[in-house]
């Protein structure tokens, strides 16, 4: 039977008071984080499922952020990829002589893919920097760096989909009719969006994705930002 939601808020934080230290088996810390995530993520999907009447509910939010400083494409390449796992869908705008990274998605998707991608750039950085090389060596880095990334995060996403499905609390189509109207924002806002793809002939891709595969991607311990996106049409 499904749980209601103080039951599953009052799991969350039981799980979450066993990974920060409630247990001295750090196995079962683990087990006990990556439940706690999965809850998380599960708990606002089926809230999107029970809300969908509303239009509210229905209304995507767009979040627009200046990147400026170094490595600006490959930040923003890590970012797309976080943002993309979520259902998110993100660009890289020209403004002037500056760049933005601009995303819509659904305020509970754009909020954990803000947390993670705040995380994860340090973390991607201090890689690079570690591992060393050219230009194009730390580009490459970061190409693969990110891709192992998202495929990690997709992993996740497409575990705990799994799982609602099965229960009968979401379903694929509330998921689906998501997706399509974040795809009718991002056609309103830029109804001429250029794809393109970068070309790397570094040599640290292997050496991005390995560091890639041992990123902390949880976001338990981590405040979503408050701010930075907003509602469309408001």
């Amino acid at each position: 039977m499904p749980k209601s939601t103080d039951e599953i808020l009052a799991l969350i934080r039981t799980l979450l008071a066993i990974a920060d230290g409630g247990s001295p088996h750090e196995p079962e810390r683990e087990l006990a984080r990556t439940r706690a995530e999965k809850l998380m993520l599960r708990h606002s999907m089926d809230e999107a499922a029970v809300r969908m009447t509303s239009d509210r509910a229905r209304e995507p939010v767009r979040a627009d952020v200046p990147v400026t400083g170094s490595w600006v494409a490959d930040r923003i390449d890590l970012r797309s990829a976080v943002y993309s796992a979520f259902g998110c869908r993100p660009l890289r705008v020209r403004r002037g002589s500056g760049t933005e990274f601009v995303a819509f998605g659904f305020a509970s998707d754009m909020s954990m893919a803000a947390v993670l991608a705040a995380s994860l750039e340090p973390q991607m950085l201090a890689e690079m920097y570690g591992h060393g090389g050219t230009a194009s060596d730390k580009r490459a880095f970061a190409a693969g760096f990110a891709a192992i990334v998202a495929q990690r995060l997709r992993q996740f996403y497409a575990e705990v989909l799994t799982v609602a499905e099965t229960e009968g609390t979401s379903s694929a189509l509330v998921l689906a009719a998501r997706d399509r109207d974040v795809d009718a924002a991002v056609t309103d806002a830029f109804p001429h969006v250029r794809r393109t793809t970068r070309r790397l002939s570094g040599r640290g891709w292997a050496a991005g994705a390995a560091a890639g595969a041992r990123a902390d991607i949880a976001v338990s311990e981590r405040t979503v930002p408050s701010g930075g996106a907003r509602s469309l049409g408001r």
